[in-house]
């Protein structure tokens, strides 16, 4: 007869804890892989698109598609605290975030946007044509849907305690929960003003004319935080790390 087995190992948790750090650095460094990349590749002034998704076409598309991968990997990987039921809606929540990973990488935006707007030099895909209406209101709401997920991991997910914690833990606790929430608006806002400066105020010049890039990477910035200090009891026994940490962790 089989017996189901719980295992919970210090080197389960710790991998548990590492997946984490993984997922928030992965986060943190799209934004900046693409323009820096494509700087280094020659891009010059273009270096900038006017949101993520537009580095789909330049000379930075296998970083994105593959840094999303690896993003959607992570968080498929990732295991959330099983409830009392024997469910994880944290998994699920993650599993879907993954898929949705993937599908952004799949699916491309609308060619419209990318700099420059004939492509030259700076292009590395060229697609026979753009995608439609569907395919890029597809891409638009697996982007949409991703983010509502890492707004449940701040405001709803990390709320809930890893251990019991006491006396100097429990005050840090408090202020990790602080953290999450703050990072969790900060995503929620991002979203809206790319909203408020896409569809009402519509700027066309001015840095404000990468309005999408800007909240983007603000968004992925709160998210890559948040797993970044969730994951950080892997790493708080370095001493540089937990100089940084410590009124956190």
């Amino acid at each position: 007869m089989l017996v189901s087995q719980h295992y919970d190992t210090q080197e389960e948790i710790i991998s548990y804890q590492k997946l984490r750090t993984f997922i928030g650095i992965t986060g943190i460094l799209l934004p900046v892989i693409t323009v820096l990349g494509s700087y280094f590749f020659g891009a010059g002034n273009y270096s900038w698109q006017h949101s993520i998704s537009h580095f789909y076409y330049g000379k930075m598309h296998i970083l994105f598609v593959g840094t999303l991968c690896v993003l959607g990997g992570f968080l498929i990987t990732y295991r959330g605290k099983i409830n009392r039921n024997g469910n994880s809606w944290e998994s699920r929540t993650s599993n879907v975030a993954g898929f949705c990973a993937f599908g952004i990488a799949s699916f491309p935006t609308c060619f419209k946007g990318f700099r420059p707007p004939t492509g030259g030099s700076n292009q590395y895909i060229h697609l026979s044509s753009s995608p439609n209406e569907f395919w890029g209101g597809l891409h638009f709401a697996l982007a949409g849907m991703l983010f509502f997920c890492f707004i449940l991991f701040c405001l709803y997910f990390f709320q809930k305690p890893d251990a019991v914690y006491t006396g100097k833990a429990a005050a840090k606790w408090l202020r990790r929960k602080i953290f999450y929430k703050l990072c969790g608006w900060g995503i929620a806002v991002s979203i809206i003003l790319i909203a408020l400066f896409n569809f009402i105020i519509q700027p066309t010049e001015g840095v404000f004319v990468y309005s999408t890039f800007i909240f983007e990477t603000t968004s992925l910035w709160f998210f890559g935080s948040a797993w970044l200090v969730k994951g950080s009891a892997a790493w708080c026994h370095l001493p540089l790390i937990k100089k940084i940490i410590e009124p956190l962790r």
